[in-house]
């Protein structure tokens, strides 16, 4: 990954020898057990400056970074801020974390994976986050918590921010890892008024109550003393104990003010101009003010003592204090009209953009009200921005612009719809697409040969749409389809090669949002979604690919194993043009599962090795090795599941990820194999937790399944009933079947359930039908049970017409037309037939007839 602007965001400011050493703040560098030091105070007291002079002479490791309103986006923060700890000299692999990001983890895992990287490294390492008011996106607040949870003991974390931070302060307040220096500890005290005019002036004389009028008109406001210091302190005494404290917004603006009106003019014009920079050097001012003398400007800012920081390690850059951005961009919409204004940030976005920073030069575009530029420099940059994976930042740019009343790019708008719908917003996703349709009804835009791309993508949302709502109307997937036209991506598109994502980091599609967080989809729905992804227009693209693998994993899940065979081979050619681990690694491990239901443990292990040589991203070695290790407790090899285990781990913690699913249910399955029930919980409960949280079916049923097998096995025979019974209500709607067919342990349980309801049936358990719980016992041993036909009954030439048509997953209505026969003859029918099967349900009539195969 390119990133733009890192060597100047990374740079630590320089402590000029004007700043006074705080030595009455203690800054806890080497304390043990402080993890987090947190510097809150608001602008002016000094913050960055006590860090830079506190850590300037250190041996350690100290990474710096500059945080702006850009890096809410969690992609750009920490990049940023792996480049910032390798900078620094820590040995981590930053080639390896970048790429590992890039992929887009579940953040749980990449923050275990720096986590690792930091604890392999034995030096002291510092990571300084200058500004962490400006990061507003809950998303990364999330990780830092799971950071610094986590932390090695040779790793600590120092945050400036202007207001309280939004982490778990107040756990860790409990358990000593959190220092915090406040507005108290860096107000100026009475000494440090004098040293401090003792060093800006050392020629001038001053009694104690001059010192102790300027404390007291400031109160100890650090920046409250440099303006007074720069605006002439001979007219100090004239303020009566009644004045107004400095601190006050009208008396600091004034002050502001005021050293901006006491400089030359040809000074006032070069720092309203460049004020609108976050970075300034000699090269863009240059460029931005059309001179060739910046350098030597810049060099008489510093020396005249104005509030500029010079960064470490760097020929000459500059970082403006904000207060002082704030007061010369406030002089400047005073001083200049409107057309300079925008000419001002015009000059200063194109220099930015000019130099590849793209981000940069749409975020002072939009500033300046340059809507147009920025609309069409996001348009330019939209391949950039998807692969970059920083989709919050293009949302909130699409946002603001929409906000403002802006007709975005159709290309803009048609990507927005897709990540909005790859995001699960359905409603504003449907918003979007609508949206654009009703502008094609006016302008007619999809004809355009130059907007071609945008059509296609504006279709892949609207299928994608289809496939993330759960049981959509049948008016909407109408409109959906109708609306979806059958035309192809241009050779010359610079789409063609571009593959989205949908699945980072799933062992299952089921559990992505494609596959509606577990609950599967009919055969019907997916059947359709696949009419619609055969045409041409999608043939080369890998969304078709996810149908069919959806399509398998859930023939999977009703134990249609030859049908879910066929389709994963389906989708493993798209997997293989399209090099998209996302669905080749789901498919591999469908078919290791297909295996271990047929007992051909070799050729699970088989096609599991295959995969795990093909693959080179981490995180999915560890998902194959961690099945690998399943294949292993199928087959009762123990030691060679805990092996398995054991090489996942040095890939990826599985005791700290919270999020990986998969790994610690494989965890929980061993420990139960092992007889460390108490341990098998402990998992199974995070698991329950995350399956909660995300509302996910597959996983509820599983931690479910895996729990009533925990209290079995610890003699809490009822108890255990009682859960499995809970399992069996969701399977039976949703038609999950493999999920208890897969466990063995099951057996002595489901006996006991089905027995005790043959004895005498409860109330509570009609919800599920005898004849369902039944079926996944038949799968393990012969068929005893009467209620249940292992045989073909005695249906009519009709009868096995109807059934035939019930398990391609027609609606009554649609089986009336394709049989001539009224809905009401068809409902007799289903009857009579749901009778001699001695069945409740579709499902369960469906089910039978797979058996009589």
């Amino acid at each position: 990954m390119k990133v733009h602007g890192a060597d100047v965001k990374i740079k630590m400011p320089i402590a000029n020898e004007g700043i006074i050493m705080r030595e009455d703040i203690e800054i806890p560098i080497h304390a043990k057990r402080v993890r987090l030091t947190i510097v809150c105070a608001p602008k002016g007291y000094g913050k960055t400056m006590l860090l830079c002079k506190s850590f300037s002479k250190t041996t350690n490791s100290t990474a710096w970074l500059t945080l702006d309103e850009l890096d809410h986006d969690p992609v750009r923060f920490w990049t940023y801020v792996i480049i910032s700890i390798e900078k620094s000299g820590s040995a981590i692999n930053v080639e390896r974390l970048l790429s590992f990001i890039e992929t887009s983890p579940p953040y749980s895992t990449f923050i275990d994976m720096l986590l690792n990287e930091l604890s392999n490294q034995p030096r002291r390492t510092t990571l300084i986050l200058d500004d962490y008011h400006m990061v507003t996106n809950p998303v990364v607040h999330k990780m830092m918590n799971r950071f610094i949870e986590y932390l090695p003991q040779h790793v600590k974390i120092f945050m400036t921010s202007q207001s309280e931070v939004p982490l778990d302060v107040s756990k860790w307040r409990t358990k000593g890892w959190i220092y915090e220096i406040g507005i108290e500890q860096l107000q100026f005290q009475l000494h440090e008024v004098r040293d401090f005019y003792g060093k800006r002036s050392p020629q001038s004389i001053h009694s104690r109550f001059f010192y102790q009028q300027v404390l007291r008109i400031t109160d100890g406001w650090p920046l409250g003393l440099q303006l007074i210091s720069l605006t002439g302190s001979e007219e100090i005494l004239q303020w009566e104990a009644n004045d107004s404290s400095i601190l006050s917004p009208v008396v600091a603006n004034y002050l502001l003010y005021e050293v901006v009106s006491s400089l030359t003019p040809s000074m006032q014009d070069f720092l309203m101009r460049t004020s609108v920079l976050k970075q300034v050097t000699p090269e863009i001012c240059n460029q931005v003010l059309n001179r060739n003398d910046s350098e030597d400007m810049l060099r008489e800012i510093e020396k005249s003592g104005l509030f500029i920081n010079r960064l470490t390690n760097s020929p000459l850059a500059y970082r403006y204090h904000g207060l002082w951005s704030i007061a010369l961009q406030n002089e400047m919409r005073r001083y200049f009209s409107k057309n300079s204004i925008t000419e001002i940030y015009a000059k200063a976005a194109h220099a930015q953009y000019g130099q590849g920073d793209y981000a940069t030069g749409i975020e002072l575009a939009i500033k300046g009200k340059l809507f147009d530029v920025a609309d069409r420099w996001i348009e330019e940059n939209l391949v950039n921005i998807i692969l970059s994976k920083q989709t919050d930042m293009f949302a909130r740019w699409v946002i603001v612009l929409r906000r403002s009343s802006f007709d975005l790019h159709v290309e803009t708008l048609a990507v927005y719809a897709f990540n909005l719908a790859l995001q699960s917003e359905i409603e504003k996703a449907g918003s979007i697409i609508r949206e654009l349709d009703r502008r094609h009804e006016k302008t007619c835009w999809k004809e355009e040969a130059l907007l071609e791309d945008a059509s296609l993508i504006l279709d892949i949302a609207k299928v994608l749409m289809l496939f993330t709502q759960y049981r959509p109307i049948e008016k909407e997937v109408f409109y959906l389809k109708k609306s979806i036209h059958n035309q192809s991506f241009p050779a010359d598109s610079r789409w063609n090669n571009i593959s989205m994502t949908y699945n980072h980091f799933k062992p299952q599609l089921i559990r992505t949002c494609l596959g509606n967080r577990g609950k599967l989809n009919s055969v019907k729905q997916l059947s359709t979604f696949n009419d619609v992804l055969q045409s041409n227009k999608f043939h080369a693209h890998n969304l078709a690919g996810y149908s069919y693998g959806l399509q398998a994993e859930v023939f999977y899940e009703m134990n249609l194993l030859s049908e879910s065979e066929q389709y994963a081979k389906k989708a493993m050619e798209y997997s293989y043009r399209h090099s998209d681990p996302g669905l080749s690694v789901p498919m591999y491990i469908l078919q290791a599962k297909i295996y271990l239901a047929n007992k051909q443990f070799i050729k699970a292990q088989a096609i599991l090795n295959k995969a795990i040589e093909s693959t080179v991203t981490t995180n999915w070695q560890c998902i194959l090795i961690t099945m690998k290790a399943l294949s292993y407790i199928r087959e009762e090899s123990f030691d060679q599941a805990e092996f398995e285990l054991n090489k996942s781990s040095i890939l990826i913690n599985w005791q700290t990820a919270s999020g990986l699913v998969f790994g610690m249910l494989v965890q929980a399955r061993l420990h139960i194999a092992k007889g460390n029930i108490r341990k098998a919980l402990y998992y199974i409960d995070r698991v329950t937790q995350v399956a909660e949280e995300e509302s996910h079916m597959t996983t509820t049923i599983e931690v479910k399944i895996l729990r009533s097998i925990c209290m079995w096995k610890n003699n809490k025979k009822r108890l255990a009933i009682d859960v499995l019974h809970e399992a069996l209500e969701l399977a039976v709607e949703s038609g999950h079947k493999r999920v208890f067919l897969d466990e063995q342990a099951l057996n002595p349980l489901l006996m006991r359930y089905i027995k005790d309801r043959m004895k005498f049936e409860q109330p509570q358990w009609k919800t599920v039908p005898l004849v369902f719980a039944q079926s996944l016992r038949t799968d393990h041993i012969a068929r005893p049970l009467a209620t249940h036909h292992s045989s073909k009954p005695n249906l009519t030439p009709r009868e096995e017409e109807l059934i035939k048509a019930l398990a391609t997953g027609l609606s009554n209505r649609e089986i009336a037309k394709q049989l001539f026969l009224s809905e009401g003859t068809v409902r007799v029918y289903l009857s009579k037939v749901y009778k001699k099967l001695n069945v409740s349900s579709r499902i369960q009539a469906v089910l039978q007839a797979k058996d009589w195969q």
